[in-house]
């Protein structure tokens, strides 16, 4: 005897959304403290979670910034890790070409790196990265 059970649940795409954390505008400012750059590249990482109804995939992005500060949408509740750093690369595709071309290793850019983690909330939504 054989017995074939079909679970099936019912869910559409709001649903989704609806189970996810707020997003909010954060203000981050990075402080120069020697005052002698003007590029950074900042690394954005955060790890995934899962409740009952929903999973929250592992984000990482890396962008290269001019401003000293600036806003992202982040989500309430997570956690996430900045790496900050002065770079003479204007942009990403700059930097990316370089890594490869140096096998992975960018030997010309040995400058300091801050690293910060940072939990969104309403009441917390700027913090500050020292770059010395």
């Amino acid at each position: 005897m054989t017995v074939i059970v079909l679970l099936a649940a019912c869910s559409t795409k709001q649903d989704a959304v609806q189970q996810l954390p707020n997003k909010i505008p954060v203000t981050i400012q990075i402080l120069d403290k020697g005052g002698k750059y003007s590029k950074f590249f900042v690394h954005i990482a955060a790890k995934g979670y899962q409740t009952k109804e929903i999973a929250y995939v592992p984000k990482d992005k890396t962008m290269i910034v001019t401003k000293k500060q600036f806003t992202l949408n982040l989500y309430t509740g997570i956690t996430y890790t900045f790496q900050v750093s002065p770079t003479t690369y204007d942009t990403i595709d700059e930097y990316l070409t370089a890594k490869k071309a140096s096998g992975s290793t960018n030997e010309g850019e040995n400058l300091p790196i801050s690293k910060i983690q940072f939990t969104p909330s309403l009441k917390n939504n700027k913090f500050t990265i020292s770059v010395e």
